[in-house]
């Protein structure tokens, strides 16, 4: 095991040394990798920003149930306790004719002429803040206004449901946009880390038929091969983050200045650690079988018999 190890490890810092030893070509080719997975994290990034930006509405959309006139405020407090035992609501607020009235009164400025009134015409009202997992689901969302609408206490229920159907419409063609953008971004990081690989077997090919000739197994001629593509994804995954994080420390304070004239407090965040780990391991796993596949392509031709390279 410890001799296994050992030679990893020279194999290892042997790939170091080759990517140092050609260190402008390495850093044209880990460049091109970084740029390559920095657009599909920083979309990734930026859609999970939207996610917590529109949380803010979810947390705050609340379903209004206007009861019928002759319902009493006890008559109210006691459905509020009912609805509020129910799974996919969160809590129920109330709202009663005298609230609703001191609240129209602040907004819209006719304090005087609603102060004349005989009478309060305002209703009691119950305001229902459904579960987040409703919030999120136009047709869950949908059946429990439905739902509340049924009520006999109820007149009407009152929603706009046609912006959230819209929001995850849009939320989810984003989401399928990236997913098809990392995969053909992906594609190219292989085909670079590919071809990075086979200029190296070409200069190399001389050393590999040596080795072959002495009885060297195609398991140690591929071994410093595969680390070299490893730690050209790697590297790349790497850069590719450094390049997320600058891209959203530039225009942090604007987002943040956007979000605050709305009366929200949110801030951009870059890439969480598991997404950063699964960036920076799949720019690792994409350069190991790149170097992989195009090392067994190109080893058959050092077999005896074969032409040269």
């Amino acid at each position: 095991m410890i001799v296994w190890l050992t030679r990893h490890l020279q194999t290892l810092i042997g790939s170091l040394g080759d990517l140092s030893r050609n260190s402008f070509s390495s850093i044209l080719s880990i460049s091109v990798i970084g740029i390559a997975l920095a657009l599909p994290g920083a979309m990734f990034a930026a859609l999970e920003n939207i996610h917590k930006f529109t949380a803010e509405f979810e947390h705050g959309a609340k379903i209004s149930l206007f009861l019928a006139p002759e319902v009493s405020i006890m008559q109210a407090k006691d459905l509020q306790q009912s609805l509020a035992q129910h799974g996919d609501i969160k809590y129920v607020e109330i709202i009663t004719p005298d609230q609703a009235m001191e609240e129209f009164k602040l907004r819209s400025g006719l304090k005087d002429a609603l102060n004349s009134l005989s009478e309060n015409p305002l209703p009691v009202v119950l305001l229902v803040y459904p579960e987040d997992k409703v919030a999120r689901s136009p047709e869950k969302l949908a059946g429990l206004i439905n739902e509340l609408g049924k009520l006999e206490p109820v007149e009407l229920s009152q929603f706009d449901l046609e912006w959230i159907k819209r929001l995850t419409a849009l939320l989810e063609l984003a989401t399928r946009a990236v997913w098809v953008i990392a995969i053909i971004l992906g594609l190219g990081v292989f085909l670079v880390i590919g071809n990075t690989i086979r200029l190296a077997i070409v200069n190399r090919q001389e050393e590999i038929r040596i080795i072959k000739l002495i009885g060297g197994t195609d398991a140690f001629v591929r071994r410093s091969f595969l680390y070299s593509g490893m730690l050209q994804g790697l590297f790349g995954g790497l850069l590719a983050l450094l390049v997320i994080f600058l891209l959203f420390s530039f225009i942090s304070k604007p987002a943040s200045s956007l979000s605050s004239m709305y009366g929200i407090r949110f801030a951009l965040d870059p890439l969480q650690l598991l997404p950063s780990l699964i960036l920076t391991g799949s720019g690792a796993l994409l350069g190991w079988l790149s170097a992989r596949i195009t090392v067994g392509v190109y080893l058959r031709q050092f077999e005896p018999g074969k032409q040269q390279l």
